[in-house]
């Protein structure tokens, strides 16, 4: 099977948008929420017609949390407000409930649609949310979550022959750690307390 047979045009561009998306929250410019936008609104289009549900479910998700996150940032950035941390409990607490959320939604997906793969979808949709929440409130840890996400992104999209998304996978995941790394220098840079 060649692998450029199951690319589309549609499946680039949301890869490229996602890509400066990446490359302008790394350098913390809210201008990156503009092709976030774009990125989520193309990936919705190609996850309902790929039966990944949660994937489009969350690519919506994305498109909304895009818009919060630019008011977000605009709003700290008149502030000047930069990167913050969460402590240990923090994490915990919020990894319990949104492992209840996965386990329900794959519960769901299974049982009640034609779903390809419900529970990794239902897994990395619901830490998507958490970690899209993260991102947006400019939280360092995102990009931890992110580079994990991607990571198990590769295998859910190889399966479904979204090749191009699954080698975007691994090239998100390599941005995650120029990311984590620019953000933790503008933490130690503006010193914030922890939420």
């Amino acid at each position: 099977m060649n692998f450029f047979e199951h690319i589309t045009l549609v499946e680039i561009f949301a890869s490229c948008f996602s890509i400066i998306y990446s490359l302008l929250l790394i350098r913390e410019k809210i201008l990156g929420w503009a092709f976030g936008i774009a990125a989520s609104i193309l990936s919705t289009y190609l996850f309902i017609e790929t039966k990944l549900y949660a994937q489009a479910i969350i690519s919506i998700y994305y498109a909304g949390i895009g818009v919060y996150g630019w008011i977000y940032w605009y709003k700290a950035e008149k502030k000047h407000q930069h990167i913050t941390i969460w402590n240990i409990k923090t994490h915990i607490i919020f990894i319990f409930i949104f492992s209840m959320i996965a386990i329900l939604s794959a519960y769901m997906f299974k049982n009640y649609t034609d779903s390809s793969s419900p529970y990794l979808d239902s897994f990395l949709t619901s830490f998507g949310f958490l970690a899209s929440i993260k991102e947006a409130q400019k939280i360092l840890t995102s990009w931890v979550y992110w580079f994990v996400i991607n990571l198990f992104s590769v295998w859910l999209y190889f399966n479904q022959h979204l090749y191009f998304y699954a080698v975007m996978m691994i090239v998100y995941a390599g941005i995650c750690i120029p990311g984590y790394l620019s953000w933790l220098k503008i933490y130690r840079t503006h010193k914030p307390t922890s939420t």
